[in-house]
């Protein structure tokens, strides 16, 4: 089955409450439900963690640029995807995430974003559908208003606003399966 794995890196764990720790867990989950039914599929789950002292002020993320320098400090060595989650991105950034679209596989430093990095705004169906958003613009899928033919107002987990549960569209499907991360 095509999949890719992800290692999730928790951003100041050790400041993380026992609610906090399970919306990551749920928020896993959420995303593993919605690309399953057409994939690619969330394969290996590595959890990693960078504690407050070693992250700093990264631990909120206040712009784009600290999502950058977030992503550029940390990696882990292997050939999953590195996903972020910090407890907040902060309301004025105006954002629960960000990713590359169509991100490299390769984990070298480049202009720009590396890897996605989410937050745990909202409840857990709001942050699992963040984590699904940003990672499926990793593996190539463009904002709606970049490309209207993979969004729908049914189907449609790439809408950031979105609380709900929602899946995978076939072309949305298609477009990831050609991502170098993915794997049979």
């Amino acid at each position: 089955m095509p999949h890719f794995d992800v290692n999730v890196i928790v951003v100041g764990k050790d400041g993380f409450s026992a609610a906090k720790l399970q919306q990551v867990a749920d928020s896993i989950q959420i995303m593993q439900n919605i690309f399953a039914p057409l994939g690619p599929q969330v394969g290996t789950v590595k959890r990693f963690s960078i504690n407050t002292a070693a992250a700093g002020a990264l631990v909120t993320i206040r712009s784009l640029a600290d999502a950058q320098a977030l992503a550029d400090k940390w990696s882990v060595k292997d050939s999953a995807l590195d996903l972020f989650v910090v407890p907040t991105i902060a309301a004025s950034a105006n954002a629960d995430g960000w990713s590359p679209v169509a991100g490299k596989c390769d984990k070298a430093r480049t202009k720009g974003l590396r890897s996605p990095v989410v937050s745990l705004n909202g409840n857990a169906a709001n942050s699992g559908n963040t984590f699904a958003h940003e990672v499926g613009h990793f593996l190539s899928l463009p904002h709606c208003e970049d490309d209207a033919t993979l969004c729908s107002d049914s189907v449609n987990f790439i809408k950031r606003q979105s609380n709900s549960n929602t899946s995978v569209t076939s072309a949305q499907s298609t477009r990831m399966m050609t991502h170098c991360l993915i794997t049979t």
